[in-house]
């Protein structure tokens, strides 16, 4: 009881220090908790995968001048699949198609997966009903995720069902408990698929492998790629050469054209690791953006405890004199010692306790700030370690102050007026330098994170993406391409209309070809257009012709495939028998700045007779809208007539450069992320300088007093008072500023294409927290500076 009535008395005493000091420990705590959620989210990546030490992820190259990639074909991942040393695999395919599951009254559109009749041999699921896999690909069904089944059901238990989608009615061969959000296995429906089973060119499917217990994976991934070019030279040519069909001369000849044109390259990857690789499009992991979550929950901390500490310490010179009363009375020094920091563990749990509300309350609120589930129940390691960062931060701050307060004789602290020791006030201003330090490091990083957001968005792309819709055509509207574009075109402030494969800049991943003849091979993006679509993006033709109405199969390829392929001419074949290049256009910025892209050859291709048995290649709707027009009403039109043209059915377009933002979602949620912590950073300092304002303007009333007497102005006090901060400042930002630019570095080494970190970034940063802290002390100070000196001379 004593505990709490010690605590009651004094935040009596200090109501707005106590007040503050509390809330700021509050808030770093539950700030301390949600970061340590993303840390563990991101670092427990494929952690749910069974027997993840034994699985891989099959990463490729096509040529050794390619990026590593993770597509495959499926006669490749079929002799992986043989190896004595492998288990079982799971093979989906990359092209994922949104597809309307109709089941009775209730349509729903759902990602769906083409696979092979293990998709869960390797990563593993559990089976809710059913089974998870097919004998043969005859079968017309499916495995559909338990949230998928709660939908549309209302239960899980619906194996032998089926629903019906494009034209084909599909039995629900099992139902698999969904795989959670930090996992490379999405809950898709799956459906197996003999597609592709015998194309060796055909690179869409990607593959995991389980190896079997006991083989020794480090020894395998080592011989991984001699034993793939084994194993390919064996399917092509083993046979025939066994079989002695070839001479000995005749067999050189074949093994020598065979390593002349093998220039694959295979590799395995633990599927622990992939998050972080950066090799596909969904591996997101960034080690940078990891440490500096990890570096900022531990700077919260630091902060919050400086703030506890040097709150505590200064109220300690008020306290010894009933501490040493007490003492006096028979009060073992212990338990008084105890007794101060057993006050300042309580303090720090109860802030910790709403600390754990607050959280869970800001993420059902801000829910767009935060990966994963934050809920107590789905942390319950991260919420005992923020309980334990309080208790490890009540001892600390309770600790120095409890021996200070009663390190002196009890006949000298009853007698005697205390205020802080010179040694006291030296450690007391060094935390608060520390912590305008941190503030001011935190503040520059998310100026250089704001650099880079602006860098993003505002930077030159090579084609006008400020101006361009994009809109998915549905099935319907596919073979309505000319009507829609003369219709559309009848909209004011629409320039032009194109169709496309892909949403340009939109991801980091497109269809990637590999060519050669006796003298070359090159490896490229292709991109499918229609003959208006330069036009409509606003990408130059710098050689050469554009596309026009009557070409097929020809391509024109960028700058970048210029220069790496110089024998190249307009009007001929790119390569014997290739199609023909008609002309070259400017580089543009295909894929993210997280990647260096910008050399990368790239081809955009007129489909032809060659290639009429792939069908419609152009699924995706490009308007070029004109400066200066309203381009929500233009957009609000074409959703219109694109849905009416549908029959009703709803397209809606959207802005590109909206689309480009989801591809820095990441980055962008990170960057908020760190933009609050950056101002609770700064809030928490503010409160540490009020509160070390107030007890300094406490302690100094007498010496402020009569300096007052003499005939100084309360313009001359408030100097004194902030001529201190003034140093603190300069000297923190001489530490800080090194600290910030290499953190800041550190990020930006994430992006192949960045913005330089500015020098004026560090002035206009000290700048600000200077002027924020100064105003802090001036507010403080001055009823101190302005009150009568009579009163406080009086008073002391």
């Amino acid at each position: 009881m004593n505990i709490f009535r010690n605590m009651l008395y004094m935040a009596r005493r200090f109501k707005t220090a106590t007040v503050l000091n509390f809330i700021g420990l509050t808030v770093a705590l539950a700030a301390f908790y949600l970061l340590m959620t993303q840390v563990v989210y991101n670092r427990s990546y494929n952690a749910s995968i069974p027997d993840g030490d034994r699985v891989f992820r099959l990463e490729s190259k096509m040529n050794p001048d390619a990026q590593w990639g993770i597509n495959c074909s499926r006669p490749i991942n079929a002799l992986i699949a043989r190896l004595p040393q492998v288990e079982a695999v799971s093979e989906l395919c990359t092209w994922v198609d949104w597809r309307e599951i109709i089941i009775g009254e209730t349509t729903v559109e759902h990602p769906c997966i083409g696979t092979n009749l293990t998709p869960f041999g390797a990563v593993g699921a559990r089976c809710l009903d059913g089974r998870l896999s097919w004998d043969d690909y005859g079968e017309h069904s499916a495995i559909i995720p338990a949230s998928l089944a709660r939908k549309v059901f209302g239960r899980v238990d619906v194996a032998g069902e089926s629903f019906y989608s494009k034209s084909d009615t599909l039995t629900i061969q099992g139902v698999y408990d969904d795989f959670p959000d930090n996992c490379s296995m999405k809950n898709n429906v799956y459906y197996a698929s003999r597609r592709d089973l015998d194309d060796w060119s055909e690179w869409s499917y990607n593959l995991y492998v389980k190896l079997a217990e006991n083989v020794d994976a480090e020894a395998l991934l080592k011989d991984f790629p001699e034993q793939m070019r084994g194993l390919m030279w064996r399917e092509q040519w083993g046979q025939a050469v066994a079989a002695g069909q070839f001479n000995e001369s005749q067999e050189a000849d074949i093994k020598a054209q065979f390593d002349a044109q093998f220039h694959y390259e295979f590799r395995l990857t633990p599927i622990h690791d992939t998050y972080f690789s950066g090799v596909s499009s969904d591996d997101k992991g960034n080690p940078a953006m990891l440490f500096i979550l990890e570096l900022a929950s531990l700077l919260i901390i630091v902060i919050a405890a400086i703030n506890f500490l040097n709150f505590v310490l200064a109220e300690s010179p008020m306290r010894i004199k009933g501490l040493n009363t007490r003492r006096v009375l028979g009060e073992s020094l212990w338990r008084l010692r105890i007794g101060m920091v057993s006050e300042t563990v309580v303090t720090a749990l109860l802030a910790c306790a709403l600390a754990l509300v607050l959280s869970i309350a800001v993420s059902r609120w801000q829910s767009e700030l935060l990966l994963g589930d934050p809920s107590l129940s789905a942390n319950l390691g991260v919420a005992f370690l923020t309980a334990l960062i309080a208790i490890a931060v009540g001892i600390a701050a309770g600790s120095y102050p409890a021996f200070f307060a009663t390190s002196f004789q009890p006949a000298l602290a009853l007698k005697g007026s205390f205020g802080l020791t010179p040694k006291g006030r030296k450690l007391r201003t060094s935390l608060v330098c520390l912590q305008i330090g941190i503030a001011l490091t935190m503040v520059t990083y998310i100026g250089i994170l704001l650099l880079q957001s602006r860098f993003i968005y505002h930077s030159d792309y090579g084609f006008a993406k400020d101006e361009v819709l994009y809109a998915q055509l549905t099935d319907e509207l596919r073979p309505k391409k000319n009507a829609l574009r003369t219709e559309l075109m009848q909209i004011g402030g629409v320039e032009d209309v194109s169709f496309s494969r892909f949403v340009l800049g939109s991801q980091n991943e497109y269809m990637t070809w590999g060519r050669g003849d006796n003298d070359h091979r090159i490896t490229f993006t292709c991109l499918p257009v229609d003959y208006h679509y330069l036009c409509t993006m606003g990408i130059k033709v710098i050689e050469g012709r554009d596309f026009n109405e009557h070409d097929g199969d020809c391509y024109i390829i960028n700058e970048a495939a210029r220069k790496q392929w110089p024998w190249v001419e307009m009007d001929k074949p790119l390569l014997q028998g290739d199609l023909t290049v008609v002309g070259v256009c400017e580089n543009v910025r295909y894929a993210s700045t997280r990647q260096d892209r910008t050399q990368d050859p790239v081809a955009f291709i007129i489909c032809g007779e060659k290639y009429s048995q792939w069908g419609d290649q152009l699924g995706m709707l490009n308007i070029r809208v004109g400066k200066g027009v309203d381009k929500l009403a233009v957009r609000q039109q074409v959703s219109q007539r694109l849905t009416a043209m549908g029959s009703g059915e709803k397209v809606e377009a959207k802005f590109l450069d909206q689309q480009l933002e989801r591809l820095y979602e990441d980055e962008f949620r990170f960057i908020r992320q760190v933009l609050v912590f950056s101002l609770i950073c700064l809030i928490i300092t503010l409160i540490g300088v009020f509160c070390m304002t107030m007890f300094e303007t406490e302690y100094r009333r007498k010496e402020i007093g009569i300096r007052k007497v003499f005939g100084s102005s309360t313009g001359e006090i408030l100097t004194m008072l902030c001529r201190s901060y003034v140093w603190l400042l300069v000297g923190s930002f001489i530490v800080a500023a090194p600290l910030a630019w290499y953190i800041g570095r550190e990020w930006l080494q994430s992006f192949a294409e960045r913005t330089p970190i500015y020098w004026w970034l560090f002035p206009l940063t000290l700048l600000v927290i200077a002027l924020v802290t100064l105003l802090t002390v001036v507010i403080q100070s001055w009823r101190t500076a302005n009150e009568n000196p009579v009163n406080s001379i009086k008073n002391e």
